[in-house]
């Protein structure tokens, strides 16, 4: 995490990769017709979408900070990468599947939930968040953890 400027570039980077989760449970929504599966990646969108808002709430607080969509140079290349990233090898197995099936879907979101658990662990393990700012992270570590185990769980029940 040394490489980012200041708390606010990581915070904006990790609503980057919630958007990109929620994205990703809607596709595999929309892919699959497993009644069991269904319900489970609708639920997880919507989880995905309350995690970017703590996000931002958490860039309300950061002083001085003002949302930049455009970064230039190198710096900006880093910081689109760090959340592509952690999605990019995902949505490339998706284009390449003709179609997906539940077990596929499942083992997609099983592979986001880990990548994005271990960016988390991470951005806690660097020492720059405020005792407050740790205690959300580690709740939504906590929440990404349900959802994997849910995943898990899905996965156990139909039997892939």
């Amino acid at each position: 995490m040394a490489l980012f400027k200041d708390f606010a570039d990581v915070i904006e980077v990790a609503i980057r990769i919630e958007r990109e989760g929620i994205e990703l449970y809607k596709k595999l929504y929309e892919m699959i017709s497993s009644v069991e599966a269904k319900p489970v990646f609708s639920y997880l969108a919507a989880e995905e979408e309350k995690h970017a808002g703590v996000f931002r709430t958490m860039l309300e607080t950061v002083a001085d900070y003002t949302p930049r969509y455009d970064y230039p140079g190198e710096y900006g290349a880093f910081l689109n990468g760090v959340a592509a990233d952690l999605t990019e090898k995902i949505k490339k197995n998706l284009k390449k599947m003709p179609a997906v099936n539940a077990s596929q879907a499942i083992d997609v979101g099983i592979e986001l939930e880990k990548e994005t658990i271990l960016f988390y662990l991470e951005l806690k393990s660097d020492g720059k968040l405020a005792p407050e700012q740790e205690n959300i992270v580690q709740k939504v570590i906590d929440e990404e953890r349900l959802h994997w185990q849910k995943l898990l769980a899905l996965r156990e029940k139909l039997k892939f």
